[in-house]
């Protein structure tokens, strides 16, 4: 060898030392700014970014929701991380010749050992400025993903066979208690059955016989209310009347109130008809109003204005009595009858 080569050969094997040496630093450098020792995956206090302070966490991811995450550090410490278009994601520097590889942040699995640095925002969450972590890392977590998810579908399909036998299991218990329980209530039924019977024809000739009375209705209680001339004003001694009749109309069951206004022959037809709807309405609001009617039990009033008079308009004593309204509590036989039944104990 020439003393030209042997020159070469010494400078490209020194080069080769160097580089390296170089290497073999720059990969150290690198793995000294993040170690793996054991991880931490229960965060037992949460960690409050200061806005807009500069921080730089490392930890364990132990949650992934949409744009955040939740990283655990080795104090057990969950610092709230929110990710953003501009967080950069990748592995850590390899060495010269193999750089850091960009990903998005589907590769941020729980368990994945992470170091963030970014600053606090107002709800003391980290804004991540990027995110790094080693590639050894992500390749253990997606192997570990990838043979939980076959050894998951098996445990679920054993769960949901073994419920399925339990379930059936269940059932055929309950069968066969239900079979018991009506054995031992058969011999009570049929015990009963014959009064039943008996008891189902005596109620079906009671109903025919009130559904045939329940359009019959008969009078059970009825007063007249006196009207001064031109009024449709209650007097005392009226309302008196109709407080004792409310107080009976609510203690009664099947009934309805019939109401019918008049007036005397004094003034127009028109006039006195009007007249004897205003009287009608004044005996109906009281009723309801007061006396605490139900509306519903009010047929509709009748006004008659002059029509029906019970006394000779021709006289003083006649007027008086025709300016007047009838209040009837009608009650049906059907629906009564039935309330006796009801009340009836047996």
């Amino acid at each position: 060898m020439s003393v030209l080569n042997l020159r070469q050969f010494s400078y490209v094997m020194l080069l080769g030392t160097v580089l390296a040496v170089i290497v073999q630093s720059a990969a150290g450098q690198d793995l000294k700014k993040f170690s793996r020792p054991r991880t931490v995956s229960k965060a037992t206090t949460l960690n409050s970014v200061p806005a807009n302070k500069e921080v730089q966490i490392t930890g364990n991811v132990i949650k992934a929701n949409g744009d955040t995450i939740s990283v655990c550090d080795m104090k057990g410490t969950e610092t709230v991380v929110v990710l953003n278009p501009k967080t950069k994601i990748a592995t850590h520097q390899r060495g010269i010749f193999r750089g850091p590889e960009t990903l998005d942040q589907t590769a941020l699995m729980i368990g994945l050992r992470v170091q963030v640095k970014g600053k606090g925002n107002d709800q003391g969450q980290l804004n991540a400025k990027w995110i790094k972590f080693h590639d050894s890392d992500l390749r253990a977590m997606t192997e570990i993903e990838t043979r939980s998810i076959p050894i998951e579908a098996e445990q679920a399909r054993q769960g949901e066979q073994l419920e399925e036998t339990d379930g059936v299991a269940r059932t055929a218990l309950k069968n066969a208690k239900n079979a018991q329980d009506s054995a031992d209530k058969a011999q009570a039924g049929a015990d009963k059955a014959q009064n039943t019977a008996d008891s189902a024809k005596t109620d079906a000739a009671n109903a025919q016989i009130r559904i045939g009375a329940i359009d019959d209705f008969e009078t059970t209680e009825s007063f007249t209310v006196l009207f001064t001339s031109g009024s449709f004003s209650l007097s005392p001694e009226a309302k008196a009347r109709l407080d004792v009749f409310a107080a009976k109309a609510n203690a009664t069951k099947g009934y309805v109130i019939e109401l019918s206004g008049f007036a005397s022959s004094e003034g127009g037809a028109q006039y006195n008809h009007q007249l004897s709807a205003r009287r009608v309405e004044a005996v109906m609001d009281y009723l309801i109003g007061v006396g605490n009617v139900p509306n519903r039990r009010i047929v509709v009033p009748y006004s008659g204005g002059t029509m029906s008079p019970v006394a000779d308009n021709n006289t003083r004593a006649g007027r008086e009595q025709n300016r007047r309204v009838e209040v009837r509590m009608l009650v049906s036989k059907g629906l009564a009858a039935h309330e006796r039944v009801a009340r009836t104990p047996k």
